[in-house]
């Protein structure tokens, strides 16, 4: 599998999108290089970055990480940051050949969950909102050495720090947007979301559940 190589080729790790992948790869490259990635001076953004000089097999790396996250909160993260923040469905951002495919710009979350098969005809939502285990390369969770939850990112950090030597924080990038929350979404939602997940579920067992999430939902409407 490829992921972001450390120098000495010991450390490999597997990034996902909306699963806090720039904040770890911006700590990584400041760990590695002893300075803050800058864009301007490097001239493209730090995925770029990443796949142009970082990337290539984890295979012989002795550690190999990677952050999970549940299937839902992050389909709600993408959806907040790039449909509300950046506007990835706007009229300008959409391509004119794909516009007779968008049922309605800048969609709500329900039109948006509605529409769902349309809107993936955008390169950006595809990217950001497509199933974690399409991204796995026919592996399983056992090619890592070490796994972390998406709320566990605090013991990532404390473990990156010893593993280099050195000392950084994590800086929560691509938060923009409205916040969306399990209780902003209804049952049957919950149940398009869940099916769209269903190979992503399979894959991260042990880790977040189906009905764990459904617990969730049903603690969050009882509550609202």
């Amino acid at each position: 599998m490829k992921g972001y190589v450390s120098k000495n080729g010991k450390m490999g790790y597997r990034d996902f999108p909306k699963v806090a992948c720039t904040t770890i790869k911006l700590a990584l490259y400041e760990m590695e290089e002893e300075e803050e990635f800058s864009s301007h001076e490097h001239g493209f953004h730090i995925h770029q970055y990443v796949t142009r000089r970082k990337t290539s097999t984890m295979d012989q790396c002795e550690r190999r990480f990677v952050v999970l996250r549940d299937p839902v909160k992050r389909f709600l993260s993408a959806y907040g940051n790039r449909v509300t923040f950046y506007e990835e469905l706007s009229k300008e951002k959409v391509p004119k050949g794909l516009h007779h495919l968008m049922p309605h710009f800048n969609p709500t979350l329900d039109q948006f969950i509605e529409n769902l098969d349309a809107y993936l005809n955008q390169k950006a939502i595809y990217h950001h909102t497509r199933p974690i285990s399409d991204f796995m390369e026919g592996e399983s969770l056992s090619y890592f050495s070490d796994i972390y939850k998406f709320e566990e990112l605090a013991n990532l950090e404390t473990e990156f720090c010893s593993l280099f030597g050195s000392s950084v924080s994590f800086k929560l990038t691509q938060t923009g947007g409205k916040k969306f929350f399990l209780n902003d979404l209804s049952k049957s939602q919950m149940v398009k979301l869940i099916g769209y997940y269903e190979q992503d579920y399979k894959l991260l067992q042990g880790y977040y559940s189906e009905g764990a999430i459904w617990h969730e939902w049903e603690e969050a409407n009882n509550s609202s």
